[in-house]
């Protein structure tokens, strides 16, 4: 056919579209493509190609595309048609577009799939080739779980035996990692998304090309977790040095996270990896507090024992492993059997450890005993002796009975607060007078909430513009001065106080919990300014067995096992000494 006559007859079809209405149009295409047996005739083709065209912009154009669809045979033709020639290529453009829009990466790939199966010539299509990578990549990226969607990806295989889909699914696979990378939250990674990544991963990311340099940056990381889980690891520190700093300082976090629901023998490495402190050592005091959250006791007690034998024990292990063992509420110490696990480690350096533990954590009356030995019992023994005799009224000194009769003590009456104990700068807070302090020359105010109104852990601050900020005295610990309900426990008072442990012209607030038999709690914070309203930062929370000492820029406290603890205030944060 000539393209003079191609154009006369197309326009004496856009005479015929004009004048029927399009449901009509629409059964004479459904009859025309009904009648074809074999290969498409010039007119047919013509007419099917121009109907096509006509309604492109319309919805019509779809309808017509589901009727060509019921027509295998026809059907292909016209695609491989309408392929071949770019006159066409926004027909197929527009049908493609249409097929393509769906949402999840089960829908597109299956979508792939069908294409294919009738249509393999699609394959060479550089439209076709651009949805399926793109639309692919976005629907992983959107996806719930983005490991499970990208391992779809990675075992999708179409059906059709005469198409090779292999280049297109390298670059589907790419582009699928790249939108992972994307969408990944690093500090919500698992041990089995570890797994899924290196099982997906192409290994071809070109770290120059991607522009974007989050992307990068847990690509590295990714790379890095892969190395550090699925393979033989001799040093996992020169692993991590791969890394820049503040990817490494990222990676610990994921470790941190990775390793909390993980923690096993396999992975110590990993564990004292993720507490480097970039200058030679370990943060001691967090990775044993880590531990001990997330650890049992046998594993913890297996922990100490390697690195007992495999790192060269400086005097921030012990002091750290030291303070863990004293007074830690789950310490392995307190175990018996462990105890003396621990006693039977062969380094000189620990066994020193472990009697200093021993000895700081005993009784005063244990160390007492220790120290004076058998001159103690010996005064005791006649001090028990002659407490008897002088019981049954019997003066044995004097060797002579007591003819007076002899009284029975009373009961012992409940101590009652040591009124003369000095607490300054501490005074009591009374419920119904609010705790005033000063703040850049403005009064704030702290009063109890309407839960505790008497006395207890809700709390409001009120500043000088009158807004209010709620807040809880909370604690780390299984005792607390507050019941169920949040008010104070009897025998417990609540103290207050404005210290300036910095000495820069703001106080911080003080609030303790003291009952009579000295058992404690403090809280410290910090006043601070936001958009323009006071609030206050929480700086310190402990459990004592005395009143608070504040002296200089350091909060002292005795702790639980008998041992003084001393907070010094140093920028901008409390470290224990």
């Amino acid at each position: 056919m000539s393209q003079q006559e191609n154009t006369l007859e197309h326009q004496g079809l856009n005479e015929f579209y004009e004048k029927n209405p399009k449901e009509d149009v629409m059964d004479i295409f459904k009859a025309v493509l009904e009648s074809i047996q074999n290969d498409l005739k010039d007119e047919e083709l013509a007419f099917i190609l121009n109907t096509l065209e006509h309604y492109q912009d319309q919805s019509y154009f779809h309808d017509l595309w589901k009727i060509m669809e019921n027509q295998v045979h026809t059907y292909k033709q016209i695609v491989e048609f309408i392929n071949q020639h770019q006159d066409y290529t926004n027909l197929i453009k527009i049908y493609l577009d249409e097929k393509f829009k769906l949402i999840t990466v089960v829908e597109i790939l299956a979508q792939i799939n069908n294409l294919l199966e009738t249509s393999p010539f699609l394959l060479k299509n550089r439209y076709f080739q651009k949805l399926a990578i793109q639309k692919t990549a976005y629907t992983v990226g959107d996806s719930y779980d983005l490991f499970i969607a990208a391992s779809m990806v990675k075992a999708f295989q179409v059906t059709n035996p005469d198409v090779d889909f292999s280049k297109i699914k390298e670059k589907m696979l790419l582009y699928s990692e790249i939108a992972l990378l994307d969408e990944l939250e690093l500090k919500n990674v698992t041990l089995k998304d570890i797994d899924t990544y290196a099982h997906i991963s192409t290994g071809n990311l070109n770290e120059i090309a991607l522009k974007d340099k989050k992307i990068i940056s847990k690509y590295k990381i990714m790379k890095v977790l892969h190395e550090l889980f699925h393979t033989p690891v001799v040093s996992v520190g020169l692993i991590i040095q791969q890394l820049s700093p503040a990817n490494r300082e990222e990676l610990r976090e994921v470790l941190k996270n990775v390793l909390r629901s993980n923690i096993s023998e396999d992975y110590f490495q990993h564990i004292l990896a993720a507490f480097d402190d970039e200058k030679g050592g370990y943060h001691f005091p967090q990775l044993f507090a880590y531990l001990s959250k997330n650890a049992d006791e046998k594993l913890m007690l297996s922990f100490i024992k390697w690195t007992a034998k495999n790192l060269q024990l400086d005097h921030h292990y012990h002091r750290a492993l030291k303070a863990y063992l004293k007074s830690h509420p789950r310490s392995v110490w307190k175990n018996k059997t462990y105890r003396k696990e621990l006693g039977m480690i062969s380094t000189t350096s620990f066994r020193k450890l472990v009697k200093e533990v021993e000895n700081e954590s005993a009784s005063q009356v244990v160390k007492y005993f220790k120290k004076y030995g058998v001159q103690l019992s010996s005064v005791l023994f006649i001090i028990l002796v002659l407490g008897s005799g002088l019981y049954f009224g019997y003066d044995l000194l004097a060797d002579k009975k007591d003819k007076e009769s002899v009284t029975k003590p009373n009961k012992a009456v409940a101590s009652e607060p040591a009124k003369n104990i000095n607490l300054d700068p501490f005074r009591e807070w009374i419920s119904e007078e609010p705790f005033v302090f000063k703040v850049n020359g403005q009064h704030q105010k702290m009063t109890f909430g309407q839960a505790n109104p008497s006395g207890g852990k809700s709390l409001v601050l009120t500043d000088s513009h009158n807004f209010e900020t709620h807040y809880q005295l909370m604690i780390d610990s299984e005792v607390s001065p507050f019941d169920e309900k949040g008010v104070l426990k009897e025998g417990f008072s609540l103290y207050h106080t404005e210290y300036d442990f910095d000495d820069n012209g703001i106080p911080e607030v003080v609030i303790m919990a003291l009952n009579q038999t000295f058992e404690s709690f403090v809280w410290v914070y910090s006043p601070a300014s936001e958009n323009g309203n006071m609030s206050l930062r929480s700086d310190l929370a402990l459990k004592g067995m005395s009143a608070a000492k504040l002296v200089g820029n350091t909060l002292k406290l005795l702790g639980d096992q008998g041992q003084s603890e001393t907070y010094a205030y140093l920028n901008q944060q409390f470290v224990k000494q």
